[in-house]
């Protein structure tokens, strides 16, 4: 039997947390280990929270450049670029983020448990892990699952997009087991080629996607909780590739809420050759402002 302490360091490896902890002020996670409860572990969780925030940045950044290569670094690093700006200029990794977090219909019951529970049974698929990562204790590890246990489930607002930074970079672990050697960031999916990740949403669209697969074989999960994981990987999959795009052509990354208007023309206007020269779109055709021959009632 696998040892479930050792399973949590494999988990947090993958999912790109453990990466995390090689920055953590010194003796923050000792202290928590030597005193799980009170002062200790809130001074951990308050240190974690705004780093996977971080952690989630990248990781959808990176989903940004897969879906809208451009001219920086992250589409670099997954070996195809285009020699103008594209979704990470744009902003489309934090319109992702937003729109994840605010804005799809799912119940915060419903996020968790089926990704949260589902990744982690992946702890007890044997992954070697780089020395440096290895040089984080079990039982430091261990503080540090909690710490991420409480920042998921009991934040007031569940962060959606945290919890798909995690389905994103486990998955990438489990299909690329080379990127947790590779260096530059700490988030495993911004670590893997264009191809590597187009392999990671072919898996997601599969009949049976391998994250799916291996929580069924580790038989730590009920049946209804991988039903719910393989259901959710379905949901979001579309929504991560089709978000980008939205915010790449449209205003988002340019637009000031206070004056309701455009600051300046948004990258994805210019490259579309829409209303040139332009920062106001039009109000729409005339059939569509006011009501439709001046009428105010219809009859049923």
């Amino acid at each position: 039997m696998s040892d479930p302490v050792l399973d949590r360091r494999t988990f947090l490896a993958r999912a790109g947390v453990l990466g995390l902890a090689l920055s953590a002020p010194p003796g923050l996670l000792s202290a928590a280990q030597a005193n799980p409860a009170g002062d200790a572990i809130e001074a951990l969780v308050r240190w974690l929270r705004p780093e996977l925030q971080k952690l989630a940045a990248e990781t959808h950044d990176a989903l940004a450049a897969f879906c809208i290569p451009g001219d920086d670094s992250f589409s670099r690093r997954q070996h195809l670029m285009r020699d103008e700006p594209g979704g990470v200029a744009a902003g489309c990794g934090a319109f992702l983020m937003d729109t994840i977090d605010g804005y799809l219909a799912l119940p915060d019951a419903v996020w968790v448990p089926p990704i949260l529970q589902g990744t982690r049974a992946l702890g007890n698929v044997p992954a070697p892990l780089p020395p440096e990562l290895r040089q984080m204790g079990l039982a430091e590890a261990q503080r540090l699952d909690r710490a991420l246990k409480i920042v998921i489930e009991n934040d007031e607002t569940i962060p959606a997009a945290i919890v798909v930074a995690l389905l994103l970079n486990v998955t990438a672990t489990i299909l690329t087991p080379a990127v947790l050697w590779r260096s530059g960031g700490i988030a495993p999916f911004a670590k893997l080629s264009y191809r590597e990740k187009a392999a990671v949403f072919r898996d997601f669209e599969s009949r049976a996607p391998k994250i799916v697969i291996l929580a069924r074989q580790s038989g730590a999960l009920g049946s209804h909780v991988v039903e719910a994981l393989d259901g959710l990987i379905r949901y979001l999959t579309m929504a991560m590739l089709a978000l980008p795009s939205d915010g790449m052509y449209s205003e988002q990354s340019t637009y000031d809420r206070a004056a309701k208007a455009v600051r300046s023309r948004p990258i994805g206007w210019d490259q579309a050759g829409y209303l040139p020269g332009q920062t106001v779109p039009p109000d729409g055709h005339p059939e569509f402002l006011g009501y439709y021959q001046d009428r105010r009632e219809v009859e049923a």
